[in-house]
């Protein structure tokens, strides 16, 4: 690795706050008393105890599809949890029911009665207020149109207002999220974790390695695509019209993978060697 690279890393480790989708990821994985301060924090449970806990859980079913969770929990009494960082807003509401769906589905064994299904939580921490209403969150159950008297169903959707800055236990744990510096954040348990990866050596090149291998997956996945289309060609120019698109598409992978992860776009000008300007017109043009 460069000098020039490690600076790069560097720069853009500092700028990471838990918004940041591979770095929640990081801090999250190695840390019982922060997902359990989180956990508690955003859906009000204070005595919760966090029993199992996995980042990136695969869940789904054969022939349909699966999906990836950020943050899975189990607590002590077999409830689950899956609570989602997010960065966009875009069909917030099918993406809650479907991971919902999923976790009430695998929620009995066979021969369980349906009595025995555990509460299930979906929580989307958001980084914009979904309804834009300025409240710390909200809560979505199924209700009887006319009596609006409550059907119970175990299940629970809450999304999280990620801009929410009231002066309560959650709104110090957006506070933290938004953070860049650990040293300004409420919470020990997260100042611990993130004071890991940002300062301790040890963290610090974790982290870099991780945006090491996520930077050479995307310029691998770049590489394969150029070298195919300059096949299909069949001439030296294909072949060089293809590597020169797959230059352009690496570079337009490894922009859109970045920008996916909460990266802005003066980092990403940074990793790509492309102006401000440059990267903020290629993401305005889409």
């Amino acid at each position: 690795m460069t000098n020039t690279t490690n600076i790069q890393y560097l720069s853009m480790l500092e700028r990471f706050t838990l918004f940041s989708d591979f770095f929640m990821h990081a801090v999250f994985s190695r840390n019982r008393k922060a997902v359990q301060l989180l956990a508690r924090i955003v859906t009000g449970k204070k005595d919760l105890i966090v029993v199992e806990w996995g980042l990136e859980v695969k869940k789904g079913f054969p022939f349909f599809r699966n999906d990836r969770y950020d943050l899975f929990i189990i607590d002590q009494y077999g409830n689950v949890y899956n609570i989602e960082i997010e960065n966009t807003l875009q069909s917030i509401g099918k993406r809650a029911f479907h991971n919902l769906s999923v976790l009430v589905a695998q929620g009995l064994k066979p021969g369980q009665k349906h009595k025995k299904l555990q509460e299930n939580w979906v929580v989307f921490l958001t980084r914009k207020d979904f309804l834009k209403q300025n409240e710390p969150f909200y809560n979505y159950q199924w209700r009887e149109d006319r009596s609006r008297q409550k059907l119970k169903t175990g299940g629970h959707i809450r999304i999280v207002n990620g801009q929410y800055q009231g002066k309560d236990a959650l709104g110090k744990l957006m506070h933290d999220f938004h953070c860049t510096n650990p040293d300004d954040m409420f919470y020990d348990e997260l100042r611990e974790a993130v004071s890991y990866f940002k300062k301790e050596p040890e963290g610090v090149n974790t982290m870099c390695e991780i945006m090491r291998e996520f930077e050479r997956k995307s310029e691998n996945k770049g590489r394969r695509q150029g070298r195919a289309e300059g096949r299909v060609e069949g001439r030296a120019e294909g072949r060089a019209e293809g590597r020169a698109e797959g230059r352009t598409e690496e570079r337009e992978t490894i922009m859109r993978n970045l920008y996916a992860k909460g990266m802005d776009c003066p980092t990403i000008a940074e990793v790509t060697g492309q102006t401000s300007a440059q990267v903020e017109a290629f993401f305005k043009a889409r």
